[in-house]
């Protein structure tokens, strides 16, 4: 009996040391591929000083973002905007930018990034006229981080939502917590002591998983409330679509939420139908989604090229990827890991489907995903004729999203879809800064001197956003040489750490 007893404890004993070491593996490669062997570009070369500064001759973005007014000086002093005039006088000692056939917006805003450990992505929005971003997946060194941001560290400011709330059972919670940014909420009851926790270190917003019960998903945007802090994230699993106009969620994550309930609808009030009668559906209920959201004042992120991406992807991955900047994308990530089950490459993408997958099954995939794209689509254009807010969010970091590049993919995939390019650069710039309570995305004396200097008008062409002559970040100035040589810093880098043939994907 002692002996059975000793090896039943020398079985536990062993069991647990292994998860320990598998638990220390685990965590070692999500570092790994999070940015922790990656080169880090030394910005502190980068740093400016706000002095007066006077753009002379610009064509700037109206309050209202739908038309330019023409020949315009804006002064810029202390990190604001002091005036705007419609005379080309510069205040004495002002260093003079000549704006003449330039456009001037403001700053880009990304609503959903993933910041993981990369600082070198920092320089990667800023190079790309991003100069705010919003962490939906926070953790404590992101809340140091935007603290650095704010006390003149180059690049974009910070929004930190908290860890992603979920609900889950003690072995699969433990699970969560260890892979990534996560808090278990595993009963209502316990909704506001995690609130309150989460506002009292500081966190701008309370992002909500779709592994979440119902009960405790409403009694999270209730404690949120009770603290002044807005909620961003999914729709629990279960969740009924009859509910969206009470439902009091500041801001639903993805459009491609609202895709999934439709599908759980649309299976339970159809007897089979092929994706053309999906879609028919979808046409059907848009309007009503619409209606719900306005009545609940839900915002909608858009993460539509994310979601488009999917498709090619699982397809072609090799195309995909060639079709990318990657030498700007952080090596360790595309590169993955089979431990951690992330990764870019083929092999490792956890879309790409398997080779031997038979040809029928293969575009049958892939059809199913190009339906549930046009589903989006459908869904957003609706949104946007109803004036349910929208911001532009390009899941930085996730598979194939490039941080920077990646929000203009998504500024060219929302207009493709059916928003003027006034709509759609109002969604990455007026309408995140409101949600965020921030006085930027709007060009008026005394907002916060955010801005993009374009050579050519984004209200012609919404790809023009990538036109970047200058960004003028908390009232410093990055010149279009300033920019490049960032950009230039951060692929010396990744080259540096970068393990994969990167000719093969050029």
């Amino acid at each position: 009996m002692n002996y059975l007893r000793q090896s039943l404890f020398g079985l536990v004993v062993v069991g647990f040391l292994c998860a320990i070491g598998m638990s220390v593996l685990i965590r070692s490669h999500i570092d790994t591929i999070n940015g922790g062997r990656v080169a880090v570009v030394d910005s502190t070369p980068f740093e400016t000083e706000a002095v007066l500064t006077a753009i002379q001759n610009v064509n700037v973005l109206s309050p209202a973002g739908d038309a330019f007014l023409d020949d315009r000086t804006v002064v810029i002093s202390d990190g604001r905007i002091l005036t705007i005039n419609e005379d080309d006088a510069a205040p004495d000692g002002a260093r003079v930018i000549d704006g003449r056939g330039r456009f001037l917006i403001p700053g880009l805003i990304d609503a959903n990034v993933d910041l993981r450990r990369q600082p070198n992505d920092l320089l990667l929005y800023l190079a790309n006229g991003v100069t705010h971003v919003r962490d939906l997946s926070g953790r404590a060194q992101d809340l140091a981080l935007k603290q650095e941001l704010e006390d003149n560290r180059v690049g974009p400011s910070l929004t930190v939502a908290s860890p992603k709330l979920h609900s889950a059972g003690f072995i699969e919670g433990g699970w969560i917590a260890m892979t990534r940014p996560a808090v278990n909420v595993r009963s209502s009851d316990r909704a506001s002591g995690v609130v309150e926790e989460l506002a009292k270190a500081g966190y701008d917003a309370i992002s909500v998983d779709s592994a979440v019960e119902i009960d405790t998903f409403k009694a999270i945007i209730a404690a949120a409330e009770a603290v002044g802090l807005s909620t961003i994230g999914h729709l629990p699993d279960r969740f009924d679509l009859a509910e969206l106009s009470s439902m009091t969620l500041t801001e639903l994550a993805r459009i491609e939420n609202l895709i999934e309930r439709l599908l759980d609808e649309f299976s339970l009030q159809n007897d089979g139908g092929g994706r053309a009668a999906f879609l028919d559906f979808v046409q059907q209920r848009a309007p009503q989604i619409a209606d719900d959201l306005l009545t609940s004042g839900t915002a909608v992120s858009s993460s539509l090229w994310l979601m488009d991406t999917l498709a090619r992807q699982a397809g072609d991955l090799v195309s995909a990827l060639r079709n990318l900047p990657l030498e700007y994308a952080n090596p360790a990530m595309v590169e993955g890991s089979p431990y951690a089950g992330v990764g870019w490459l083929p092999g490792m993408n956890r879309f790409e489907l398997p080779r031997d997958l038979d040809a029928e099954r293969r575009d049958s995939t892939i059809a199913i995903w190009q339906t549930r794209n046009q589903a989006q689509k459908i869904v957003l254009r609706e949104l946007a004729a109803r004036g349910v807010p929208i911001t532009a969010s390009s899941n930085a970091t996730a598979e194939l999203m490039i941080p920077g590049f990646s929000l203009h993919d998504e500024l060219r995939i929302l207009h493709q879809s059916g928003l003027s390019p006034a709509q759609t650069l109002h969604t990455a710039t007026r309408v995140p800064a409101g949600l965020m309570g921030l006085r930027s995305g709007v060009i008026e004396a005394d907002r916060p001197a955010d801005l993009v200097l374009l050579r050519d008008n984004p209200l012609i062409d919404i790809t023009n956003t990538r036109s970047i002559d200058a960004v003028i970040r908390d009232g410093q100035t990055y010149k279009r040489a300033d920019l490049d040589a960032m950009l230039e810093a951060v692929r010396q880098a990744h080259a540096k750490s970068r393990k994969f043939e990167l000719s093969r994907y050029q």
